[in-house]
């Protein structure tokens, strides 16, 4: 295969999951419920916690830009926080616990009811995020899991699973920002509506 077969067939199997993604009224409906737990959560003073490892990383670093800062209009802003951009705090755990404390350790410190804490993994099996939803549960914070394949040994812990389409993990991930672009213009809009956030254009 040449270099423009290749994309050609890279773009069409990322279609093609799109529109499996599109076709999913489970995905749907795990994402309703979701966007669900996130508002009811800002309404009553709660936050979005976020974590992942690598691009899931980046992704959790994405979801929280967009509602802290704004999706497309300005508006006031959604607390929401991405538990993967602090480098002191993640060395020091690293160094003095292990790395798979890095996010258990932070929810411990920050996650309280009724904050909502988004786990993003594509296999399902990341260590750090498997102590990290187990600590989700000891403090009383509902999670939710966006991940692809059979879920792994996340899918037990989690209170929610958003399970992407996709045979390969570039696809699950491609598949993982169509999901949480749509939740987090759900959020928006719902919080816009009720009042609790405000467009500022």
């Amino acid at each position: 295969m040449n270099l423009k077969e290749y994309i050609q067939s890279s773009f069409k199997e990322s279609a093609n999951n799109l529109v499996k993604l599109s076709e999913s009224g489970e995905v749907q409906a795990q994402l309703m419920t979701a966007a669900e737990w996130i508002i009811e959560s800002i309404k009553k003073g709660g936050k979005l916690l976020t974590a992942g490892n690598g691009g899931s990383a980046a992704d959790a670093q994405h979801i929280a830009a967009e509602l802290v800062a704004k999706l497309s209009r300005d508006r006031t802003s959604i607390a929401a926080i991405a538990l993967t951009v602090d480098t002191s705090l993640l060395t020091a755990v690293g160094n003095d616990y292990g790395y798979d404390f890095i996010y258990d350790r932070q929810l411990q410190g920050l996650a309280q009811p009724p904050d909502i804490f988004l786990a993003i993994t594509t296999s399902g099996n990341s260590k750090n995020i498997l102590k990290a939803l187990e600590r989700a549960k000891l403090k009383n914070v509902k999670s939710i899991l966006l991940t692809g394949f059979d879920g792994g040994k996340a899918r037990a812990l989690a209170d929610l699973t958003i399970l992407a389409p996709g045979n390969q993990t570039a696809q699950i991930q491609e598949a993982h920002i169509a999901i949480y672009h749509t939740l987090c213009f759900l959020i928006e809009k719902s919080l816009v509506e009720s009042g609790h956030v405000k467009y500022l254009d």
